[in-house]
């Protein structure tokens, strides 16, 4: 299991690109744009779930196209607290949809995660898992991204980072969502009683430029 009280000693790929930042809407560059740059092509499809000890892998697949890049998602884990800082607040909970392209690219969409009411779209991932650590078992579940998404805007955050965990590879392109998807407390509450405090700590902006995407339709 991955120990999350001594980061410091995590394997290490040398390199000032790292991720979580501190997102500060008013310090990122602008893009007003008329079209959506990310586009779920499918609804994705769970395979697969593996306990990781800290948390909770959900394995399957589906299509994205972002920016005329098509990209195949991979995998789902969670982060509690949430990883990424947006204008001083710190989510309770941050959800990460990893996916990777022929040519080896990763993506990360994180979306962070308020509590409100139930979320019948999620409700799956939260149900208690009986696994064990570096247990796989079966998680069939089909999850239409673009009914997660209805109502909100794609407005996101776009900056060049790495993994959050090790090795934590540089190159990794992420978009952060700016508006959280809500869950209820007592969904929140079945996952944090199992899997909290597994955030890695922010890391510096080191001069990288984060872009604010916000949508004009």
């Amino acid at each position: 299991m991955l120990n999350y009280q001594q980061q410091d000693s995590w394997e290490f790929v040398p390199s000032s690109l790292q991720s979580p930042i501190a997102i500060e809407t008013e310090r990122t560059e602008r893009k007003v744009v008329e079209k959506e740059p990310l586009t779920f092509m499918t609804d994705y499809v769970f395979e697969s779930v593996l306990n990781k000890g800290n948390n909770l892998q959900f394995n399957g697949r589906g299509k994205m196209q972002l920016n005329g890049r098509n990209f195949k998602f991979q995998q789902l884990h969670f982060h509690i607290p949430a990883e990424h800082i947006l204008n001083g607040k710190t989510f309770p909970m941050e959800w990460h949809f990893v996916h990777q392209n022929a040519i080896g690219q990763t993506v990360v969409v994180a979306f962070f995660v308020e509590i409100g009411n139930d979320n019948s779209l999620l409700r799956p991932f939260y149900e208690e898992k009986k696994t064990k650590e570096n247990q796989q078992q079966k998680f069939e579940y089909r999850l239409p991204m673009s009914d997660l998404l209805k109502g909100k805007t794609q407005n996101a955050y776009n900056y060049l980072g790495s993994l959050t965990t090790p090795p934590l590879s540089r190159g990794v392109e992420w978009w952060v969502f700016q508006q959280p998807l809500f869950i209820s407390e007592s969904q929140f509450s079945a996952l944090k009683n199992n899997f909290s405090g597994n955030a890695r700590e922010k890391q510096k902006i080191a001069g990288r430029k984060v872009v604010f995407y916000k949508d004009a339709f």
